[in-house]
C-alpha cells in the first residue's frame, strides 16, 4: 500500500483513522502491526481486504489494485477476524466450510479436495463432522483460519488470532502461523500480545494516530523508542539511593525495580549504543548483586519505550 488514508467525519469534524501509511510485505514474510486501541490498525485491515475504500492511496495486492479489481483481489486474501461469531453452530465442521468454499467461489468439483486440504492444514480433519459447537475457542480459530484458506490465498489477514485462548491453545496456534508462513503464505498480523509478534514476525510496524511512526527488526523498534541494550541485575536488597545512583551514569536512559519473591530486580535501559555495563557493576559492587546481565531490548520494551517517547512528544 502506497499513501493510504482513511477519513470520517464525525461531530462535524473530520477525522483520520489512517493517515498517509505506506506499507509493503514480501512474498512468505509475516509483518506485525502493532499500536494502542484505535490506533487504525482494523481499519487497516479492513480497506487491505475491500471492506472499507481508502479515502486516498493505493491499495496493490497480488499485483492487483483494489479499486478496479476487487472480486479478484478478494480471491487472493484470506480474512481472519476469529471469535465466536461467524459460523452456523449447529451445522458441522464440513459442512460450513463447503458453504463458504461455494461463496469463494470454489468450483463443485474441486470442492471436496480444498476443504480436506484445509481441514489437514489447521488439523481439524479428526473433527469434521462435529458441530461447531461442540468446538472449543482454540478448535473455532483454528477453523477460521482454515476459512481464510479456502482460495489458497497469497495473503492471510490475522486480526488478534489467539485472544482469549488458554496458554495451551495459543501455543498450538502459534505454530500453525508458523506452518502457513514456511508454505508460502504471505501474513499481516495484529496482536497485542507483544511476545507473540516478537516470536512469530519477521518484521514490526508501529501505528498510532493513524500513522506509522516505526518500522524495522526488534532492535530498530527499541531505537526508535531510545533504547538499546537492558542490563538486569538481581539484589537481595535494593537501598532507596541506588536507585538514583545508576539513573547518573551516562547512557542510561531509564531504571526500574521490581520485587520478585525475595529478590529486587533492578532494569536499566540504555540509550543505543551507549551501555555502560561496566561502571553499573561498580555502583552495584558494594551491594553484592547475585547476577547482573545485559541483552538486547525485548519487543515489549523497546515498543512501550516508543509509546512513551511519543507521548511526550505529543503532550
Amino acid at each position: 500500500m502506497t499513501n493510504v488514508t482513511r477519513t470520517f467525519v464525525r461531530g462535524g469534524k473530520l477525522n483520520r483513522a489512517v493517515d498517509d501509511v505506506s506499507l509493503e510485505i514480501g512474498a512468505g514474510k509475516t509483518l506485525a502491526l502493532l499500536g494502542p486501541n484505535g490506533a487504525g490498525k482494523t481499519t487497516l485491515i479492513k480497506m487491505i481486504a475491500t471492506l472499507l475504500e481508502p479515502s486516498s492511496g493505493r491499495i496493490v495486492v497480488a499485483g492487483l489494485d483494489i479499486k478496479s479489481n476487487e472480486r479478484q483481489v478478494r480471491s487472493n486474501i484470506g480474512l481472519v477476524l476469529g471469535g465466536d461469531r461467524g459460523f452456523y453452530l449447529r451445522a458441522s465442521v464440513q459442512e460450513n466450510l463447503n458453504y463458504f468454499a461455494s461463496l469463494a467461489r470454489v468450483s463443485r468439483r474441486r470442492r471436496p479436495a480444498v476443504v480436506a486440504a484445509v481441514l489437514d492444514a489447521v488439523n481439524l480433519a479428526d473433527r469434521k463432522r462435529d458441530a461447531v459447537e461442540t468446538l472449543s475457542r482454540g478448535l473455532r480459530q483454528r477453523l477460521h483460519i482454515a476459512r481464510g484458506l479456502l482460495s489458497n490465498p497469497p495473503l492471510l489477514l490475522l486480526d488478534e488470532p489467539t485472544i482469549g485462548l488458554d496458554p495451551e491453545a495459543a501455543l498450538a496456534l502459534r505454530d500453525l502461523v508458523r506452518s502457513l508462513k514456511s508454505g508460502g503464505h504471505s501474513i499481516l498480523l495484529t496482536t497485542h500480545y507483544l511476545y507473540e509478534a516478537e516470536a512469530l514476525a519477521d518484521d514490526v510496524a508501529v501505528i498510532i494516530d493513524g500513522r506509522i511512526i516505526a518500522r524495522g527488526a526488534v532492535t530498530d523498534i527499541a531505537n526508535a523508542g531510545g533504547i538499546g541494550n537492558v542490563t538486569v541485575a538481581t539484589l537481595t536488597h535494593l537501598p532507596d539511593t541506588l536507585g538514583n545512583s545508576i539513573s547518573q551514569l551516562a547512557g542510561v536512559r531509564n531504571v526500574n525495580s521490581e520485587q520478585v519473591g525475595g529478590q529486587r530486580l533492578v532494569t536499566v535501559s540504555w540509550e543505543p549504543n551507549r551501555d555502560n555495563e561496566p561502571q553499573l557493576r561498580e555502583v552495584l559492587a558494594t551491594h553484592a548483586p547475585l547476577s547482573v546481565v545485559t541483552r538486547p531490548a525485548t519487543l515489549e520494551e523497546g515498543y512501550l519505550a516508543l509509546v512513551a517517547r511519543r507521548r511526550m512528544t505529543i503532550g
